[in-house]
C-alpha cells in the first residue's frame, strides 16, 4: 500500500515578508509586494515594477561568506529551508540523513550575476570579470547548497520546467515517499529576478506597468516576483508517531505538457483540465470534495481565460461559488518557485481556514467565469484544495492538498 504523505513544515520568502509568519500575515491582509525595481536597471521598459525582496532582511539570517558566495535564489531557498526544517522539527526527529530528500524546482539560478560577469566580459575584458560571478550558473546549484547546508543525504532532484518546476519537484518527492526510497524530503522551490527574464516578459508584452489584475475584465499582464517555498514533507505514519504538527496531506499530483505552443496555452483548457482531473484521481477523491482553487492566475489575457475555463469543465456549476485566488497579485509571479510558494500557502488555508484574496480585482472577465476571492480573505474551512501550475512550453501541474483524515 502507498504510503500518505504528511506536510510538517513550511518555510517561506516572498516580497511581502522573508518568514512564514510575515508573509501569511500580509496575504491575509491583501498586501502588495509589487514595487519598483531596484536590483536590476529597467530604464526604457514598458513596466519597471515587480515583487521583489528585500535582501537586506536576509542578511543577519545568513553569514558574510553565504551573503557574499550564494546567489539570491540559493539564499531565498536556504532561509526558507531552515524555517520549514525547524518548523518540522526535522532536525530533532532522529531521521537518518540517508532518508532525507531534496527536491527543488528551479528557474533562473544565478543569471542575475551570470549576467553582470558577461557585461563586464564583453564590455571590459575577462580579466575584469570576477569569477565569483561565475560559480552558481548550475540551475541544481540551490538542491546542492540545502543538501550540504542541512546535511541531508538522501534522493536530490532539481526540476527546470519553467512556472511548473516546484510544483513538479513536489509530487517528484511525494512519489519518493510513497515508494520508500525516503522517509522525508525537504521539497519546494527557489528563484529570483534577472534580466533576461524581465526583459525577455517585456518584449512578449505580457508585464503590467502597475500590479497585476488576474481575472479582471480590465488586466494588462502579468509582474514578475522572486522568492522562496519549501515543503518538509514525511510519511504520516511517521510524524504521527513522532507527534509532528501536521498541515495537511499531499494528497494527489500530476503533471502534464500541452505540446500546443512555446509560449501560449492551448485556448480550450483542455489539458489545464486533465492535470486537475489526473491529481484529483491520485488522491482518490472526486470534483465534489474540493472546497478552494489555489490558481496559478498570471493576469495574461491567455492565460486566465484556458485557466479558467478549465475550472468551469472540472467543476460545471459550482464553478459558480467555487473559491478561486491568485497570490500573484501580491507576490508576483515567482516563475520556478511560484508552484511552491502557491501549495505552501494552500497547506496554510487548510490548515487555518482563511482563503487570501485576489487584490486589484473590480470586476471578474465574463470569459473568466469563475468565483474571484476579490480583495479581501475569506474565512472558510478548506478540507481540499488543489493548486494549479502552467509552465512556457505546455508545462502543467496541480497539486492536491487536503486535511488531515482517519
Amino acid at each position: 500500500m502507498s504510503r500518505r504523505v504528511a506536510i510538517t513544515g513550511i518555510g517561506i520568502v516572498s516580497a511581502l515578508g522573508v518568514t512564514r509568519e510575515s508573509t501569511w500575515d500580509g496575504l491575509v491582509r491583501g498586501a502588495c509586494g509589487i514595487r519598483p525595481v531596484t536590483a536590476i536597471d529597467t530604464e526604457g521598459y514598458r513596466s519597471r515594477v515587480a515583487a521583489e525582496i528585500d535582501t537586506d532582511l536576509l542578511g543577519p539570517m545568513l553569514t558574510p561568506l553565504e551573503r557574499r558566495r550564494w546567489s539570491r535564489g540559493d539564499q531565498f531557498g536556504v532561509v526558507a529551508a531552515a524555517e520549514a526544517m525547524r518548523d518540522a522539527g526535522l532536525e530533532d526527529a532522529r531521521v537518518d540523513p540517508r532518508r532525507i530528500g531534496v527536491f527543488l524546482g528551479a528557474g533562473t539560478s544565478d543569471l542575475i550575476r551570470n549576467e553582470q560577469y558577461q557585461l563586464t566580459a564583453t564590455t571590459r575584458g575577462i580579466e575584469h570579470a570576477r569569477p565569483s560571478q561565475a560559480w552558481n550558473h548550475f540551475p541544481s546549484t540551490a538542491v546542492d547548497v540545502i543538501a550540504s547546508r542541512f546535511g541531508l543525504e538522501g534522493q536530490r532532484s532539481c526540476v527546470v520546467a519553467a512556472c511548473a518546476s516546484s510544483t513538479i519537484a513536489i509530487g517528484q518527492a511525494v512519489d519518493a515517499i510513497r515508494a520508500g526510497r525516503v522517509e522525508a524530503a525537504v521539497a519546494g522551490g527557489t528563484d529570483a529576478l534577472a534580466r533576461l527574464t524581465f526583459s525577455g516578459f517585456n518584449a512578449l508584452r505580457l508585464m503590467d506597468p502597475g500590479p497585476c489584475r488576474p481575472f479582471d475584465r480590465s488586466r494588462a499582464g502579468m509582474n514578475i516576483g522572486e522568492g522562496a517555498g519549501i515543503l518538509v514533507l514525511e510519511n504520516l505514519e511517521r510524524a504521527m508517531a513522532r507527534g509532528a504538527n501536521v498541515y495537511g496531506e499531499l494528497a494527489g499530483y500530476s503533471f502534464g505538457c500541452e505540446a500546443f505552443h512555446p509560449t501560449a496555452p492551448e485556448p480550450d483548457g483542455t489539458p489545464v483540465r486533465s492535470v486537475i482531473v489526473g491529481a484529483l484521481a491520485d488522491a482518490c477523491l472526486d470534483v465534489t470534495a474540493v472546497d478552494h482553487v489555489n490558481a496559478h492566475g498570471t493576469a495574461t489575457a491567455q492565460n486566465d481565460r484556458a485557466e479558467a475555463r478549465a475550472v468551469r469543465c472540472v467543476f460545471g456549476d459550482r464553478a459558480a461559488s467555487l473559491p478561486v485566488s491568485s497570490l500573484k497579485s501580491m507576490i508576483g509571479h515567482c516563475l520556478g518557485a511560484a508552484g511552491a510558494l502557491e501549495a505552501a500557502v494552500l497547506a496554510l488555508t487548510v490548515a487555518r481556514g482563511v482563503i487570501p484574496p485576489t487584490i486589484h480585482h473590480a470586476e471578474t472577465d465574463p470569459e473568466c467565469p469563475i468565483h474571484v476571492v476579490a480583495n479581501m480573505a475569506r474565512d472558510q474551512a478548506v478540507r481540499c484544495g488543489v493548486s494549479t501550475s502552467l509552465g512556457f512550453g505546455g508545462n502543467d501541474a496541480a497539486l492536491v492538498i487536503t486535511a488531515l483524515s482517519g
